[in-house]
């Protein structure tokens, strides 16, 4: 099941990268797709923020008796948010069957973390998450995304709520409303689906694959919460393993699960393999074991022919061109993010332009086991 992610022009594309990125590392039938497609402000006036603070809603809001709100900087109805999937959806020729969702910064006239037609469209507001919680606004984003997602599938009613599938007040499922918005880390910190969901999820005959790919994700963001909560000040560097499964763990820190995608893991994995550090005009040497390793760790379509895996492999050791420092800095961001200082200086690529780049931590605490 294909899942579209598309942006209003204000969110970063960077941080959109991430949370996609992030939704990747998990394998499954759930496959993201990023668009870089820019809509135009001329079509939908509503995109321009000089407006502000006189914008009216010109199409009927989705709760008509609330007002504009100053506070809420200029909100969209949600009208005008599914507006911009529906374009996208009818642009793009995409699949009734596969969903559209929108990340913005926009804020939307009921104040919701996010919510979906019945249309497959969603719409994700993106920013605001650090009122919430310490941990990168990748994982709450993501977490939005999956929600909204598994309650399109089970066909669950966000209208007339609270109801049996939709719970006010919190009980740490992921279909809790948090009409309290500070109540949002509870679901965030359980990555649970209580029972009555549960059973819903049987009776709409939802694929146990697509079910798995589901938790390993809310596990992957709860263990990230459970990491900050419990070992941010660790200083000593601990074991790191890649397991059989292609898994990147951090066992003395509860597992923590270090998530690249599969030209990042590449990256990465070698130089784990490489502790005594390698150049990036030595590189090209390695060739064949990082297109190897590529291979092993890409879940890439079937359609996707040997002379993909090898172009991005031949970017990326060619010492002449960008793709190696590039994908270095944002794999050493996301370390940065998920470990914090001062235990990431351990974990990092790190290194100058001719000279070995390393990752800073001694032989006998890396287990390839493979």
């Amino acid at each position: 099941m294909k899942v579209h992610l598309i942006k209003t022009p204000e969110y970063d594309i960077e941080d959109f990268r991430e949370a996609i990125d992030f939704l990747n590392s998990f394998d499954g039938p759930l496959k993201f797709i990023s668009s870089d497609y820019e809509f135009d402000k001329n079509e939908f006036y509503f995109l321009s923020y000089n407006l502000f603070p006189y914008h009216n809603f010109k199409y009927p809001s989705n709760q008509t008796a609330i007002k504009f709100d100053a506070n809420k900087g200029n909100p969209l109805s949600w009208r005008e948010l599914f507006s911009l999937c529906v374009f996208y959806r009818q642009h793009s020729k995409i699949e009734n069957d596969d969903f559209v969702v929108l990340l913005t910064k926009r804020k939307n006239a009921l104040n919701w973390f996010s919510a979906a037609d019945d249309s497959k469209n969603i719409f994700v507001h993106t920013v605001e998450w650090e009122n919430y919680t310490k941990i990168n606004s990748k994982y709450p984003i993501a977490y939005q995304v999956i929600e909204n997602i598994m309650q399109s599938l089970m066909n669950v009613d966000i209208i007339n709520i609270p109801n049996k599938y939709v719970h006010e007040p919190s009980i740490g499922c992921m279909n809790d409303f948090c009409i309290n918005k500070e109540s949002i880390i509870i679901k965030l910190q359980t990555g649970n689906i209580c029972p009555d969901c549960a059973d819903k999820i049987i009776e709409e005959k939802i694929d146990d694959n697509l079910l798995n790919q589901v938790y390993e994700i809310f596990n992957g963001i709860r263990n990230e919460l459970s990491f900050k909560q419990r070992f941010r000040k660790k200083i000593d560097p601990v074991p790191i393993i890649v397991e059989k499964n292609n898994k990147i763990l951090l066992p003395n820190l509860n597992y923590l699960e270090i998530r690249l995608n599969p030209l990042f893991k590449t990256l990465y994995v070698f130089y784990l393999k490489h502790n005594e550090g390698v150049k990036l005009n030595e590189l090209n040497d390695f060739k064949a074991e990082l297109l190897s390793l590529y291979r092993k760790f890409s879940n890439l379509s079937i359609d996707d022919t040997n002379a993909v895996l090898e172009s991005r492999i031949d970017d990326l050791v060619n010492p002449y061109g960008g793709s190696f420092s590039q994908k270095k800095n944002k794999l050493n961001k996301i370390i940065s993010e998920l470990l914090g200082e001062p235990l990431a200086q351990f974990y990092r690529i790190e290194g100058d332009r001719g000279k070995p780049f390393k990752i800073n931590i001694s032989q006998n605490l890396i287990d390839i086991r493979y």
